[in-house]
């Protein structure tokens, strides 16, 4: 008797408990044996004699798998109301399937929609300059119908996340832990309002995986895979942007990036990428050119200016402040600088500030030409 689709799913969802082992040798191991409920029923000497892995790591792939419980892991992710998914199954992304170590399982909560997504990537210590870029770049992505992927991480990643949903649009989030432990915590709240906004957040580690450091890279290699094109918006040498433009590249994907001041340390990796190749980003429909062609033929697209401003529902989630700078910007057809804003308000320097600080990281007003006006008057 042949093994069921059932018996092959749960078998998955057993070998991605492994740790250990990268996902494209699982996958070759798999092809060996034709599928994972095979690669299971083997022990360690046949897997290490003609599977090329060492005794020790067959022994733990023995230990670590038959230790784990998928039936359990199912109904966890049921009662989360969370999908898991593998390449077997309709729903896992097409994209993610052609990059070269897709994940044996994935974790959805939402809906992962057949749509075009573009990846805009950065480092958590972003600068008001990378936030608002950032902000702007996932607006206008948002409003020509391409989907917003990041990592969910503070700072580029929240920014873009938050730009895209108050856009209207879809945006999904690829997390390094298991979605029983969202990370970072404050962003439990944006992890719901991503689900139920059309959106997704899902994950290739098991539901109750907490936010390992070796989880983030592989987290990266998935908001890539997602991808038609990558955008890393800020980021150091040594910022986690830089290994998922890395994974893009190795992908065969579209590598774009955000030029910067260059006495600006979280501007070296993206004016480094664009001096090596990378296509220079200044709006979002430089991302969208980098598509193939007809990529958008099937989609809507909106212009900003066709649209009412979305800026009510975001800014119910802000502080009192931040709704009485937006009042005041809104007010004014040309905007407002932020020393006009604060003699309008009659409040000190720091107080004004901090309210623009929040409008723009909430991507409900722009900054150019030295003067603020909310999104939709562009």
């Amino acid at each position: 008797m042949g093994i069921t689709p059932e018996e092959e799913k749960l078998a998955r969802v057993r070998l991605n408990f492994f740790a250990c082992m990268r996902s494209d040798w699982l996958l070759r191991l798999m092809t060996l044996y034709g599928g994972a409920a095979q690669l299971l029923k083997r022990s360690p000497a046949e897997i290490a004699g003609e599977g090329g892995v060492s005794l020790l790591t067959d022994l733990r792939l023995a230990a670590e798998t038959a230790a784990a419980d998928p039936e359990r892991e199912l109904e966890l992710a049921s009662k989360a109301g969370v999908k898991v998914l593998t390449a077997q199954e309709d729903g896992y992304p097409d994209l993610l399937k052609t990059i070269y170590d897709p994940p044996l399982a994935i974790y959805v909560l939402g809906e992962l929609r057949n749509m075009p997504a573009a990846a805009l990537v950065g480092t958590r210590k972003a600068t008001p300059y990378g936030l608002r870029t950032a902000g702007r770049l996932a607006s206008g992505l948002a409003a020509s119908g391409v989907a917003v992927a990041s990592g969910l991480a503070r700072g580029i990643d929240t920014a873009s996340h938050q730009a895209a949903l108050a856009e209207g649009g879809v945006t999904w989030a690829a997390l390094g832990s298991g979605l029983n432990s969202v990370y970072p915590r404050e962003n439990k709240k944006l992890v719901e309002k991503i689900a139920a906004c059309g959106g997704a957040v899902l994950s290739e580690f098991p539901m109750e995986t907490g936010p390992m450091p070796a989880n983030f890279p592989r987290r990266n290699r998935v908001v890539s895979g997602l991808s038609l094109a990558t955008v890393v918006v800020e980021g150091g040498f040594e910022s986690g942007a830089l290994i998922t433009a890395r994974f893009a590249l190795d992908q065969g994907r579209d590598v774009l990036a955000v030029p910067g001041p260059v006495d600006s340390p979280m501007s070296k990796g993206p004016n480094f990428l664009i001096k090596n190749g990378a296509q220079p980003v200044e709006d979002a429909e430089d991302i969208v050119s980098s598509f193939p062609y007809g990529t958008l033929s099937g989609v809507k697209r909106r212009k900003l200016r066709e649209n009412p401003p979305r800026a009510t529902a975001a800014l119910k989630e802000l502080s009192p402040d931040a709704g009485a700078a937006y009042t005041a910007i809104a007010a004014q057809e040309s905007g407002l600088n932020a020393d006009e804003l604060t003699v309008k308000l009659a409040w000190p320097v720091q107080r004004t500030a901090a309210a623009l600080f929040e409008l723009e990281v909430a991507a409900v007003v722009v900054l150019r030409a030295g003067r603020y006006a909310v999104v939709s008057t562009f």
